[in-house]
């Protein structure tokens, strides 16, 4: 299987990367047999963000097992090499799929909640933005407006207190 991770800096790409193999060697059931990684390089249009991928051999019992792998380590791609041909029986099939739906439902009902706090998080921010509009703090564009009346409070106290001196 193939794994790729992204980020930056490139040393820390890799360093993860290499972290999370050794994740895959511990599990017992899985018989790795070799791991290349490639060097990080730039991803195009990336902003300084770099990939970095490995490609990992290893052996499981069934195709079972493989199809959880997948869940699992979540890799870009995958390249069965033998057995040439897979057989299930269907009580095999039926575990296999079943596995994949729960799965799917679970990364659904995430993804549900996410979107939900999105929804709630925009909501909190158009209301902040209506209060500081309000309040003057920044325009209708969004934009920070001038703090030229912190300025002028500071010169009048300035003068307040120069004032004040004066008559002593």
């Amino acid at each position: 299987m193939i794994i790729e991770i992204a980020g930056r800096p490139p040393e820390h790409v890799r360093k993860s990367l290499e972290e999370y193999i050794k994740e895959i060697d511990k599990v017992k059931d899985i018989e790795l047999h070799s791991t290349k990684i490639s060097e990080p390089v730039v991803v195009e249009g990336g902003n300084d963000l770099f990939t970095c991928f490995a490609e990992v051999d290893f052996e499981v019992e069934n195709f079972s097992r493989l199809g959880e792998i997948m869940f699992d380590f979540m890799p870009s791609s995958v390249e069965v090499l033998e057995p040439s041909k897979i057989s299930l029986n269907s009580s095999e099939a039926t575990g296999l799929l079943n596995n994949i739906s729960g799965r799917l439902h679970r990364y659904d009902e995430v993804a549900k909640v996410a979107h939900a706090k999105i929804h709630e998080l925009n909501s909190q921010l158009q209301v902040a933005h209506k209060i500081m509009v309000d309040k003057g703090i920044i325009g209708k564009d969004g934009k920070i407006k001038s703090h030229s009346n912190k300025k002028e409070s500071k010169k009048k106290v300035k003068k307040k207190a120069t004032k004040k001196t004066k008559k002593k």
